[in-house]
């Protein structure tokens, strides 16, 4: 009988802890800034289970787990804690690795026009390098916004959660190393967004290079794309409509 520490955040992290419920030994939440989420992930804890804020590897140790479950945890689990697990802990990425490793791979596929997926896959000592247990691939569409992406990730990654990951604890999917792509980039950071996809207002774009940024950086509530003009800090974000 599989013993689970799941690793969890938002929605989806409440989801997860639902289907994981019988094999349930202990949740690590990693505290979002909506207090929506944070309720969630409380109601879907069951009774008992204890919880903490941050790992805590000699409180995991204790509870004598042999599987852990990482959704969309926003902190890097180090080898003294991967090596916890006997059977390794399964992290659900919204990428299609070997694309969209690390932060905002939803902005990215606009951005470069990089497949678009999600993918469950082992973690190992690099971030989002570990191997894939299972995968899939999401449209991406002339009319979508960062906003649209992150929703159709969710979505297919809501499906992969509980298509794959029962399979995986009754040890019946079998992990292969990620391909080796000529193109896929490098691990992205949450401040690289801003860095590589800041508008130069004195370079020389394609519309449809500027179209992507912009689509790229346009996600409700949060800032558009940055440039400056004679000292002036901008930010722009792009409207579509499909025309009737």
């Amino acid at each position: 009988m599989p013993r689970v520490i799941a690793f969890v955040n938002g929605s989806l992290g409440a989801q997860a802890l639902r289907l994981l419920a019988p094999h349930l030994v202990g949740v690590v939440v990693h505290a979002p800034e909506r207090q929506r989420a944070v309720d969630e992930l409380a109601r879907a804890i069951p009774s008992g289970i204890p919880v903490w804020q941050q790992v805590d590897g000699n409180a995991l140790a204790a509870c004598r787990p042999t599987h852990g479950v990482s959704v969309l945890y926003g902190e890097i689990l180090r080898q003294p804690v991967i090596d916890l697990f006997p059977h390794g802990i399964a992290n659900l990425h919204p990428s299609y690795l070997p694309y969209g490793r690390g932060a905002h791979p939803n902005a990215w596929a606009l951005a470069t026009g990089e497949p678009a997926g999600v993918t469950l896959h082992l973690i190992d000592g690099g971030v989002d390098t570990g191997p894939i247990l299972a995968q899939a691939p999401v449209a991406v569409h002339v009319t979508d916004d960062a906003k649209a992406v992150y929703g159709r990730l969710m979505d297919a990654a809501c499906s992969l959660l509980h298509d794959a990951l029962p399979q995986w604890l009754a040890g019946a999917l079998v992990p292969r190393p990620q391909p080796i792509v000529a193109d896929a980039p490098a691990t992205r950071r949450v401040r690289d967004l801003d860095r590589l996809l800041c508008i130069d207002p004195d370079a020389t774009y394609t519309g449809r290079q500027l179209i992507d940024l912009l689509r790229a950086r346009t996600f409700a509530d949060y800032p558009g794309a940055p440039y400056v003009v004679n000292g002036h800090r901008l930010r722009l974000r792009l409207a579509i409509e499909e025309e009737s």
